[in-house]
């Protein structure tokens, strides 16, 4: 059998192959996809990351659940005559959350400033369905926090709000998406 010359035009090949960078897309879900890209760290690939979870997105989403009652979150209760908004959160129920305000309102009692300003004004106290919006179904912890934060100053910037004013901070983030919305 007879050697084989070498092909040099292979050689060309290979080094134009290696010369290309391709690049492909992941959608970073945590240190998962830092582990499988570092598998890649020493390849032509280039790898940039990409999320679903934008701050604009996580603080804006709506649900539009038929159940939505019997879910937990941020709501926004408005007064039936003035229009007036209070922007609250709960780890429970929005309808056990609802009976709260109401109970509130039935026996004169001060606690909430939703409640105060209805007995205080005069105002009514309407249904659940009629006083009361979802803004975002979300389970207790932190995120809960910045999306009732981010609601909170939401109404204040149309100056509609029902909260202590001592929940109402400067944010130039919140600000900044309320201008993009």
């Amino acid at each position: 059998m007879l050697p084989q010359k070498p092909n040099h035009n292979l050689g060309s090949q290979s080094q134009n192959s290696q010369n290309k960078q391709k690049c492909s897309t992941f959608t970073y879900i945590g240190k998962e996809t830092t582990y499988i890209t570092k598998i890649f760290k020493h390849s032509n690939i280039k790898i940039p990351y990409r999320t679903n979870n934008t701050l604009q997105k996580l603080l804006t989403h709506s649900s539009q659940n038929h159940d939505k009652f019997t879910r937990s979150g941020v709501y926004k209760l408005t007064s039936p005559d003035c229009g007036k908004a209070y922007v609250g959160q709960t780890g429970r129920d929005f309808f056990t959350r609802y009976n709260e305000h109401k109970r509130s309102f039935r026996y004169n009692n001060h606690n909430s400033k939703s409640t105060q300003h209805l007995i205080e004004h005069g105002h009514t106290f309407g249904s659940i369905h009629n006083i009361i919006q979802v803004l975002q179904v979300q389970k207790k912890g932190t995120h809960l926090n910045t999306i009732e934060s981010f609601h909170i100053h939401k109404e204040a910037a149309q100056n509609n709000h029902l909260n202590n004013d001592h929940t109402i901070m400067v944010n130039r983030i919140f600000h900044t998406i309320l201008q993009h919305l």
